[in-house]
């Protein structure tokens, strides 16, 4: 009798080790986005230039910029690395920021900091297990959806359907809005829609408005279009916007005229949204903090 106590302790004490072992061995996998058969393997490489500007040694400073968004419908960032150590940070949209501790820069001198990420791409949009399209409903800075100007218009570009609903408005704003050329203040949804005419971002914040205007989840991206390995650079930087239909976030990128097709060629650098309690975060491309320190993007 003892023996079978014994047998069946060890037996369970087995299980629960394979177990315990199964779960914190193969946890991040089940994290990831379940992406379609048809992916391709994709690396991007970036580069900073930080410098010294003044006369004296600067100890100590700190530089934050974003690496490619960890999942989304097309895309899983598999691996960062950087030539300097960093810290990830990320937030409940998907974003990971990139903290570089800098130290001992001296006079005028300059510190690289240079950064690949390999993703995994898909041409399926594929469905995210953690999300939550709802708390992309509401107005925000820039996309002023409750406006009363908007909603009439919105209300005119709407179908049957939300997919029929959200090519109607991507087809609007691709034939109304005039591009400018980059401008380096946002302008926003309305100003686009008074004026029409904006660069990306107002193409992207105006589709986002419209969609948000008649309860289907939209939200603006900000990265780069690249078709094949690529080295980014500042004057690539992009915006685009997506809409969520049947829980599957669909690419909307009005300034260059693309529904639906081609979403494989997006990086995904930074998802805009309800970023939560973390100031940090609010910045496009980098951040840098350190008396007399400057920085650019190579």
């Amino acid at each position: 009798m003892k023996r079978s106590i014994y047998a069946g302790t060890v037996l369970v004490f087995c299980i629960a080790t394979i177990l315990l072992i199964k779960y914190f061995f193969f946890k991040a996998d089940d994290d990831k986005v379940n992406l379609s058969k048809n992916t391709i393997p994709r690396s991007v490489r970036y580069g900073f230039t930080i410098q010294n500007n003044g006369n004296r040694l600067v100890k100590t400073g700190l530089f934050r910029t974003w690496a490619p968004v960890e999942n989304t419908a097309t895309q899983h960032c598999e691996n960062i690395n950087a030539s300097i150590p960093f810290q990830i940070v990320p937030d409940m949209l998907g974003n990971q920021m990139l903290e570089f501790v800098l130290t001992n820069i001296p006079p005028h001198g300059i510190k690289i900091i240079s950064i690949t990420a390999d993703l995994t791409l898909s041409e399926a949009n594929n469905l995210l297990e953690k999300d939550n399209p709802q708390i992309f409903l509401k107005p925000e800075t820039y996309i002023e959806s409750d406006q009363p100007n908007l909603i009439q218009q919105a209300n005119s570009l709407k179908k049957d359907g939300i997919f029929e609903t959200a090519l109607n408005i991507h087809d609007w704003v691709a034939g109304h809005i005039e591009y400018t050329g980059y401008i380096k203040k946002d302008r926003g949804a309305l100003y686009a829609f008074h004026n029409k005419k904006g660069d990306c971002t107002e193409y992207m914040y105006l589709f986002v408005a419209f969609c948000r205007a008649l309860e289907i989840p939209a939200r603006g991206v900000c990265g780069y279009v690249c078709k094949e390995n690529s080295i980014l650079r500042p004057a690539e930087f992009h915006n685009w916007a997506e809409f969520n239909h049947k829980g599957r976030w669909i690419l909307s990128d009005p300034q260059n005229r693309l529904f639906q097709k081609g979403a494989e060629n997006y990086i995904a650098m930074r998802i805009l949204g309800p970023s939560g309690n973390n100031p940090q975060m609010n910045f496009n491309r980098f951040h840098l903090e350190g008396e007399g320190l400057s920085a650019r993007m190579n």
